[in-house]
């Protein structure tokens, strides 16, 4: 498990190949680390990206579970929130048409992390949170307490925001911020980004791809958000400007999209549900810099502007200024685009999602809290 130095000159290093890992929800750990991994599958629905459950998140197995970490057989619990209340109405409409063959699983797996609101936990607990929302569910809260560490995807400037419409009605109000127990809990927030899992390994080293276009973009519009629509007419208006924009209509197959945005100087990003997106690293991994608009959020290892990444005003003209600015030096882009790539490759692929939440869930405590690594 852990190898560490003079704690007080070296981070804490550790074998991953050693560590054993109970993961309920998600499947990020079971597909970067199959062997040491044990998966309790949490969602209505099994996805194609996860195929490889261990079993369901039923209160019995993941108190079985725990009994096995007691018995020394894990080092750490990774639990991802639920979106809704347990009790919900659409867990009990929906799971048992997905998986008739199991009928206590569908009826009872969104409560397996509910189970860690009493049950002792032996080994470090961190909890996760990639949902699109800002918001932390308020059966989720607990996990402010029980966890070492709690990453969230979205995980607004001002954490006290996750308490949005859930903890309290409105904004919290000094009672909470100045609340030695609310203060702790969120120092326990940190931020973390969405881990890329589906680009073949060539593009880690691949040359700089030729540019044929000036600007890539190829996403969902109608129906999402509105910073996408207020985008669709300045990106009309670069191309009336001679700029070239290679906008697919049709859906690509993941690979073909991965190749034809590296042709381009520039990868459109806006956020879609949330503001971190798949496109913004994966824009990195084949070397188009992403156009992004500024962030709202707290961002783990963040693609710097000027550095990888170009960042522009949502407002009128804001796109336009930006892509205007960034083509007109092209060198300065192919730096970037390097830059970007290897940002992409060190921080936001799969493994180095699992082994910067597993160093945290090692970390020593510091001030009563993890020292997150």
């Amino acid at each position: 498990m852990v190898v560490s130095g003079n704690p007080e000159r070296a981070a804490p290093q550790f074998d991953v190949s050693r560590l054993r890992i109970l993961e309920i929800g998600s499947g990020y750990f079971k597909k970067q680390y199959p062997a040491q991994t044990t998966l309790l599958w949490t969602a209505t629905k099994r996805s194609e990206d996860f195929p490889d459950i261990d079993g369901f998140s039923t209160p019995d197995r993941v108190l079985q579970e725990l009994r096995a970490a007691a018995e020394g057989r894990y080092d750490v619990v990774i639990a991802n929130t639920v979106r809704y209340s347990p009790w919900h109405p659409r867990y009990w409409a929906r799971a048992p048409f997905n998986t008739p063959r199991h009928p206590w699983a569908s009826l009872t797996r969104q409560f397996g992390v509910e189970v860690l609101r009493w049950a002792k936990v032996p080994v470090p607990l961190v909890a996760i949170d990639m949902d699109d929302s800002f918001g932390i569910g308020t059966d989720s809260v607990f996990l402010l307490d029980r966890a070492k560490v709690f990453f969230k995807r979205e995980l607004p400037v001002d954490k006290w925001q996750v308490l949005y419409g859930t903890i309290h009605p409105h904004l919290p109000t000094l009672r909470y911020r100045n609340s030695d127990k609310w203060r702790a809990r969120m120092d326990k927030l940190q931020p973390i980004s969405l881990p890329q899992f589906k680009y073949d390994e060539r593009w880690r080293d691949a040359a700089f791809p030729e540019k044929t276009h000036d600007i890539f973009f190829s996403g969902s519009v109608k129906g999402n958000s509105t910073v996408r629509s207020a985008g669709v007419p300045e990106l009309e208006r670069l191309r009336a400007l001679g700029y070239r924009i290679d906008q697919p209509t049709e859906r690509l197959p993941y690979e073909a999209f991965l190749e034809r945005m590296s042709h381009s100087w520039l990868a459109w990003s806006p956020e879609g549900m949330g503001w971190d997106c798949y496109r913004h690293y994966e824009a990195a991994i084949v070397q188009a810099v992403p156009v992004i608009n500024h962030p709202t959020i707290l961002r783990h290892a963040p693609m710097l502007g000027g550095v990888h990444a170009v960042y522009y005003d949502v407002e009128p003209g804001g796109l336009e200024r930006a892509v205007v600015a960034a083509l007109a030096d092209k060198d300065r882009l192919l730096s970037m685009a390097k830059a970007a790539r290897d940002n992409a490759f060190t921080h936001h692929v799969l493994k180095a999602y699992c082994d910067h939440i597993l160093r945290a869930a090692l970390a020593p405590e510091r001030d009563g809290a993890a020292a997150v690594i």
